[in-house]
């Protein structure tokens, strides 16, 4: 049996550990997959569920320790505990950036899978097929100069859509590279039981961290038009992040206290079952690499609106069949298109079935055999 080993930054929430842990869990029935993970949130175990046949190594048995911890040391006179925590963060920083080239040059595996393009650019071997995911899709020359150089050295780079290949494609043109570009979307877990959302609970939901780049403060403002007309219409938004304060702020001055709910981050079952209490999904992102959470919705009948942004949305989301594409980062057809399907009940159905369908495209039975067909027809 084949060695797989992906190397992970942690098994924490975030979307790229949940295509990860939902990959690995697909290869489990033919290989030996271990995560090699560099620091340790929870306690040695993962947010998102792990088949037990899935090893699990952690270099460090710590996380990495933000400013806001360190100053509360300093304020509290905890000293010693500081200076262990900032010498702790150099090992992780330099764990990462560089020090992870002495521990890959001796793993026993077949299959290196990267997820991140600093752990890349410290993968040299000849030796074992090399593959490292891009999940980010950022076309800046800074960026794509750090690509270049990261990915030179790997046999497979796996992007997520067509547009980001394209891209990619260009980058390598004219360098010596042998690393081939190769797409491979994100997997959904199979909705087995075909269950689907009601449409008729009055509740527009969206995922995401509370990051800027997720721009739900646009969002917000968009419902607070939307809530004028629609009295019993609410706002649930999923996710943590450094935006919390500002969005609640936002939430306060346009008296959506009871209208707009930020639920934190939650699990998968709950994600699933506030799913199914949806009408719509709106996705307000800046930019999007893939976006699995509109695959997740449409998994579950919603019709999805989302801004047109690179890359993800329009390769997921077929305009005016599966859902709704904004140009332009319009926000008045955007509160327009939520209206019509607020309105609309069989207009919700009809695209929410045809949303449900188009997503099953993502299940990992649809997708596994393009990683197995490189892991088996490689020669190294």
């Amino acid at each position: 049996m084949k060695k797989v080993t992906f190397l992970l930054l942690h098994l924490n929430y975030g979307g790229l550990e949940k295509q990860v842990t939902t990959l690995a869990n697909s290869l489990a029935d033919k290989y030996d997959v271990t995560l090699l993970v560099l620091y340790d949130l929870l306690n040695s175990t993962s947010f998102y569920h792990l088949d037990e046949r899935i090893k699990v190594k952690f270099i460090y048995s710590f996380g990495i320790i933000r400013g806001k911890e360190l100053k509360q040391n300093i304020f509290n006179l905890k000293i010693f505990l500081f200076i262990k925590n900032v010498i702790n963060d150099i090992k992780l920083l330099y764990t990462k950036y560089f020090g992870l080239k002495r521990i890959i040059n001796k793993l026993n595996t077949d299959i290196l899978i990267s997820t991140r393009i600093e752990f890349a650019k410290q993968i040299k071997r000849k030796d074992i097929i090399t593959i490292s995911q891009e999940h980010s899709y950022i076309n800046t020359p800074k960026y794509l100069k750090k690509c270049r150089n990261s990915f030179n050295n790997v046999k497979y780079l796996i992007v997520m859509t067509n547009k980001a290949k394209e891209l990619y494609e260009g980058v390598f043109k004219n360098c010596n590279s042998y690393t081939k570009i190769v797409v491979i979307p994100n997997m959904i877990y199979e909705n087995s039981d075909g269950v689907a959302s009601k449409l008729n609970n009055n509740q527009i939901i969206s995922i995401g961290r509370l990051e800027e780049v997720k721009d739900f403060k646009t969002l917000i403002l968009i419902f607070s038009k939307i809530s004028q007309k629609y009295e019993n219409i609410t706002l649930k938004i999923i996710g943590s992040g450094s935006q919390k304060e500002s969005l609640e702020k936002i939430i306060k001055e346009n008296n959506l206290e009871n209208r707009v709910i930020l639920t934190g981050t939650l699990s998968e079952d709950d994600i699933k079952k506030e799913l199914l209490k949806s009408d719509i999904f709106v996705l307000t992102s800046k930019s999007e690499s893939f976006s699995l959470v509109l695959c997740e919705a449409m998994n579950y009948g919603l019709p999805c609106v989302a801004f047109d942004v690179d890359v993800g949305p329009r390769e997921i989301i077929e305009n005016n069949q599966t859902g709704f594409i904004i140009p332009d980062r319009n926000v008045y057809e955007m509160q327009n298109k939520t209206q019509e399907l607020i309105d609309d009940i069989e207009l919700r159905k009809k695209i929410g079935q045809k949303a449900h369908n188009s997503a099953q495209k993502y299940y990992p039975k649809n997708i596994i055999g393009k990683w197995i067909n490189i892991f088996e027809n490689n020669n190294n």
